[in-house]
């Protein structure tokens, strides 16, 4: 059935979703890199501890918006197609290691498991459960990877609050917060690891009740 003229389509209006999106990253983006340089300035030449301590604090919330801008360019690219997947085998321990080392308090098991996919998205994919693991899930992320009968599950476990059952399809939609969670971010992230996944062919899912914290898991199949 055709459109009416004028009226927007499903398809147009995502369109003018991600040419929202891009512009608005790109437009914050260069004043935004400006001012983290100028705190970086001012830092050096201050010696006052209390106005170091202000400084700081600003250095924190710009470099936390510009996280913010970047998970809204990435995306904006992954909904208009431009993100290319190039699948290989990937060592599982040699993510868990940089995850481990980038956030402290992040814990892994050991594992020699490798699986198919492509090594710099599912790291992005990583990176975004364990951002979320720390932020939302009590700052404790553990890693953890099994062989099962359907391929291997790359498994990030936290000791937060846990999510209610009727909560656990909507945290993978875009800019969403659950009642309770901490205001930072834009409720991206999930969706960002989501929508890789889904490039990917891997499954995302969380496995959670009130009380019991959460596990993100990742299939993906064998290398």
């Amino acid at each position: 059935m055709a459109t009416p003229a004028g009226e927007n389509t499903p398809m147009d209006s995502d369109r003018s979703k991600t040419r929202f999106l891009t512009a608005i990253g790109h437009d914050l983006r260069q004043p935004l890199q400006a001012l983290l340089l100028y705190l970086a300035a001012l830092d050096r030449r201050v010696k006052d501890e209390e106005t170091r301590t202000i400084l700081g604090k600003a250095d924190q919330a710009a470099q936390s918006l510009a996280c913010m801008i970047e998970g809204l360019i990435h995306l904006a690219r992954i909904d208009a197609g431009k993100v290319e997947t190039e699948f290989h085998s990937v060592d599982i321990q040699e993510i868990f290691d940089e995850m481990v080392a980038t956030v402290p308090g992040a814990t892994a098991d050991a594992t020699a498991l490798a699986v198919r996919s492509d090594p710099a998205l599912l790291r992005a994919i990583m990176q975004q459960l364990v951002s979320n693991a720390d932020t939302h899930g009590g700052g404790k992320p553990h890693l953890s990877a099994t062989s099962t009968d359907a391929g291997v599950e790359i498994q990030v476990r936290d000791d937060g609050p846990g999510i209610e059952a009727k909560d656990q399809a909507r945290i993978f939609e875009e800019f969403t917060r659950l009642d309770g969670a901490p205001s930072t971010g834009l409720g991206i992230g999930l969706a960002i690891a989501a929508k890789l996944a889904a490039l990917l062919s891997h499954k995302i899912e969380v496995r959670s009740a009130l009380g019991e914290g959460a596990t993100f898991v990742v299939h993906a199949a064998p290398a």
